[in-house]
């Protein structure tokens, strides 16, 4: 379990440390209202996205939905078919699969992820990250290419001088794997990003 807790916060470190140098980001995507999906290419990580949206409801608000109702992602956002904790570790570390819904047309193949997980609220801030781990009671799925993600991580913050809204990042990671086109990966990891405030935005609007 100690091994699991050490890679949550490895996940937690390395992506922290992505998201912190502000050199060599690319835009890839700005939305009309505001929305943007930046990219860079790392030497050992490959190419990452960084999505960066206000969304317009307190912090406990968005940490609630995305950490203690993480299994219900599926109900919201089209793109994840559904999210299983499978194990918890001490309070802030889980064991999760996420299997992701088949894209319109197709292109991206079923896939599936195991991933540890861990959450850290340090004062007003709460970074949520994670990256592929293995785990044996979830062997690869017939079906399924189980793909890999990692570093990744969501960071909230509330909105300076606004607490009512949460300003929202988060750095994707991500290996598909299987034969697809550079091209239509890049395309279809920054759209699902963009996609994912929009369904969060909605989600959050009904609960409130």
């Amino acid at each position: 379990e100690m091994s699991y807790v050490k890679q949550g916060e490895e996940a937690l470190q390395k992506s922290l440390g992505i998201l912190g140098d502000q050199e060599g980001w690319k835009t890839e995507t700005v939305v009309d209202n505001g929305d943007k999906v930046l990219s860079k290419v790392l030497p050992d990580v490959g190419k990452v996205f960084r999505l960066e949206v206000v969304v317009d409801q307190p912090l406990d608000a968005v940490y609630s939905e995305l950490v203690d109702n993480m299994e219900q992602m599926g109900d919201w956002n089209p793109n994840v078919k559904e999210i299983k904790i499978l194990q918890k570790i001490g309070k802030d570390t889980v064991i999760t699969h996420e299997k992701a819904a088949a894209t319109p047309g197709n292109i991206v193949g079923p896939r599936d992820f195991v991933s540890v997980r861990c959450s850290k609220r340090r004062g007003s801030t709460c970074v949520l990250a994670g990256m592929s781990t293995k785990y044996g009671a979830m062997p690869e799925q017939e079906g399924f290419i189980r793909a890999e993600n990692g570093p990744t991580c969501m960071v909230l913050r509330p909105l300076p001088g606004c607490p009512s809204q949460t300003k929202l990042t988060w750095l994707l990671s991500i290996d598909l794997k299987g034969w697809l086109p550079k091209t239509i990966i890049n395309q279809v990891l920054a759209q699902t990003q963009v996609d994912f405030a929009n369904h969060l935005r909605g989600r959050l609007a009904q609960t409130a």
